[in-house]
């Protein structure tokens, strides 16, 4: 009876449904032999992650800080070089004669003009024969003479100014600090 139950015409095939579970399995089987690739690695660990994270942070915070350390380093020998440095801005003058920066110490002299980064030197002897060569080479007409004098150079500028007034320079002096670089700026 319970073949008449049945009809012989509609049977079903369950070969779609076969393909589908097979497909199924070999993806599983698939998923499971890649993680068992990554059996053997250890497994990370919150803490150690955080750990590794944050020494990175702090190495890279070192790396900066080093690096604005070197800054400030070239910083600071910049400033200790212009520490000792003083600026002579010259007064205006009518008569439009350059001025030429005249700093005179016991040993030696340095004279210097504006715009001019190298200071000439010239040796403080008692006949001042380098001196009077420099004022050969200058013009009393275009130039005026702008003397610092240095306490260790007051008998130096005693024979030195006459020499200049001597050559109809104009001149102007002021008293200078022994540790002390002087420099002709610009107005």
């Amino acid at each position: 009876m319970a073949n008449r139950l049945r009809s012989s015409s509609a049977r079903v095939s369950f070969f779609a449904f076969q393909d589908m579970i097979t497909t199924v399995t070999g993806v599983l089987l698939l998923i499971t032999l890649l993680l068992t690739l990554y059996l053997n690695d250890p497994p990370v660990l919150p803490a150690e992650h955080i750990r590794n994270a944050m020494r990175e942070e702090v190495e890279q915070a070192r790396a900066k800080l080093q690096a604005k350390l070197a800054a400030l380093r070239q910083r600071q020998s910049q400033a200790a070089a212009l520490t000792n440095r003083v600026f002579v801005v010259p007064e205006a003058d009518h008569s439009g004669k350059e001025p030429v920066l005249i700093v005179l110490s016991a040993t030696n002299g340095l004279c210097s003009r504006v715009g001019q980064t190298n200071a000439v030197e010239f040796l403080a002897r008692p006949d001042n024969a380098d001196f009077e060569r420099m004022l050969d080479s200058w013009d009393p007409r275009t130039e005026r003479l702008v003397f610092y004098v240095r306490p260790s150079a007051v008998l130096q500028f005693r024979t030195c100014e006459p020499l200049a007034a001597s050559r109809s320079f104009s001149i102007g002096y002021d008293a200078a600090e022994e540790d002390m670089q002087y420099l002709l700026a610009t107005p």
